[in-house]
């Protein structure tokens, strides 16, 4: 479990979609502000007007990047889950590279996968593609040792900061970032920095859990992964305000699919139109009663 002397630090933001203009009111349960999230951790869930849910305040970015480094993984690593393990990455994988096997191409050469845990998914892309170069970004000590002595794959960062961004400029044919966008704490800059990755012609897979259409009741604590606000996810996000988002960092869809309460897509700089549904506030209010009746 956690250690004791983990203690948060705050910090308010404001909404990336409507530049804070929009009413910001909190996600009540029983007519009173939702406050604790999984593991016994305080929450304070928000929804702006615009439609876009987000934790406000959150841990500051100092407070996320030692959870990371020293906490996550005995909570939330599925590598080390008894129901999960090493063969249920590889399975998320596979279900990766089905939904985009058709869309990549004979010429991907070089693979990132950004929050790649211990690596084990990367090794399944390379089974596919024996010809492809592998690389990640992950924060976990743990897991950067798997990933550089076990899997064979290169580690360029623990985060989206620092020389190896510009060092790698242009040079990813593919980028994989499953279920790592709602843990972004600068989604839209963040994601420009990912942009700059990739490879004339080159495409990034999101995956993200759809607030939409959420896994569970909303309060749910029975299993590890059944509850839906957490600490680590400062964002929630649904088709249109994730590509409201991917649209303001350049990225565009050009295929996607909403199933197994998530939303995925597969992106690139292809400008492309969108269309989305009225009123995204009232049938995003209509999803949270009826899952915190």
């Amino acid at each position: 479990m956690v250690e004791k002397e983990f203690s948060p630090r705050w910090e308010e933001v404001n909404c990336h979609l409507c530049g804070g203009q929009g009413r910001i009111a909190p996600i009540l349960l029983h007519g009173k502000p939702l406050v604790q999230g999984q593991f016994g951790y305080e929450i304070h869930p928000v929804i702006c007007e615009c439609g876009l849910v987000f934790l406000n305040p959150r841990w500051t970015k100092e407070t996320y990047a030692k959870f990371y480094e020293y906490y996550y993984d005995s909570l939330y690593r599925l590598e080390l889950k008894p129901d999960y393990g090493i063969a249920g990455v590889k399975r998320n994988m596979a279900e990766i590279w089905e939904r985009i096997r058709g869309d990549v191409g004979d010429g991907v050469r070089n693979v990132l996968d950004i929050g790649c845990g211990s690596g084990h998914g990367l090794s399944y892309l390379r089974e596919q593609m024996p010809n492809i170069a592998i690389f990640g970004v992950e924060a976990s000590p743990y897991c950067q040792r798997i990933l550089t002595e076990e899997v064979g794959a290169v580690l360029l960062g623990e985060d989206l900061e620092g020389q190896w961004l510009s060092e790698n400029r242009g040079k990813f044919d593919l980028i994989i970032m499953r279920h790592v966008v709602e843990h972004l704490l600068n989604p839209v800059e963040e994601l420009k920095k990912i942009r700059m990755l990739l490879a004339p012609g080159g495409a990034i897979y999101i995956a993200v859990p759809d607030m939409m259409h959420p896994r569970t009741v909303l309060r749910d604590y029975e299993y590890w992964w059944e509850y839906y606000f957490r600490a680590v996810h400062p964002y929630y996000y649904c088709r249109e305000t994730l590509f409201k988002t991917l649209k303001m960092a350049g990225l565009y869809p050009k295929k996607w699919d909403e199933v197994n309460e998530e939303v995925w897509c597969l992106v690139n700089t292809e400008e492309v139109a969108m269309v989305f549904e009225g009123d995204l506030y009232a049938r995003q209010m209509a999803i949270l009663r009826h899952y915190l009746p």
